[in-house]
């Protein structure tokens, strides 16, 4: 299972919104610049972003975009969701009437369970904690005089230990 470059494109954008001073614009090339996305494929990007109403866009001189809502707002899930339609590991968890062996198969409650920690762990995570962390990251590169090698580990509250999914 991988996200679309377009689903990891998306949350790229509204992390480096979430870094941004709330109410900042960015210019949209400068976003491109910094997250290494493709000009005309990031606006794009941007016009699916603005229609689920993440960001808001605006333009002449002092246009850009910024973010429609607070970062602590604004889950992963819902990101990834709106780019990606609901996340589904396989179809019976999607479609479970339509499998015959549902009401018996011993890995459908594996899948469940795994799709259950997913939604769990990115619908309780927010772009201001990932904006944050990304804050943490520069200021060690800053320190260290590092070029992005060097990451400090992942917090508690990002981890798998944090979560009982039964």
């Amino acid at each position: 299972m991988e996200i679309s470059r377009r689903a990891d494109y998306a949350m790229r954008v509204i992390l480096d919104l979430a870094m941004l001073p709330p109410g900042m614009r960015a210019r949209a090339r400068d976003i491109a610049r910094r997250q290494a996305i493709p000009y005309a494929f990031l606006q794009k990007i941007i016009r699916d972003l603005c229609t689920a109403g993440f960001i808001e866009a605006s333009r002449g001189r002092r246009g850009g975009v910024r973010l429609a809502r607070p970062a602590e707002s604004i889950t992963l899930l819902e990101v990834l969701e709106a780019m990606e339609g609901p996340i589904r590991l396989n179809r019976c968890s999607r479609e479970p009437h339509l499998c015959p062996r549902w009401s018996f198969c011993a890995i459908h409650p594996i899948w469940a369970q795994a799709q259950a920690y997913l939604q769990q762990l990115l619908g309780s995570t927010t772009f201001a904690q990932v904006a944050e962390r990304g804050r943490q990251i520069r200021a060690m590169q800053s320190r260290n005089g590092t070029n992005g090698t060097a990451v400090p580990s992942v917090p508690e509250t990002l981890t798998a230990q944090t979560l009982e999914i039964r």
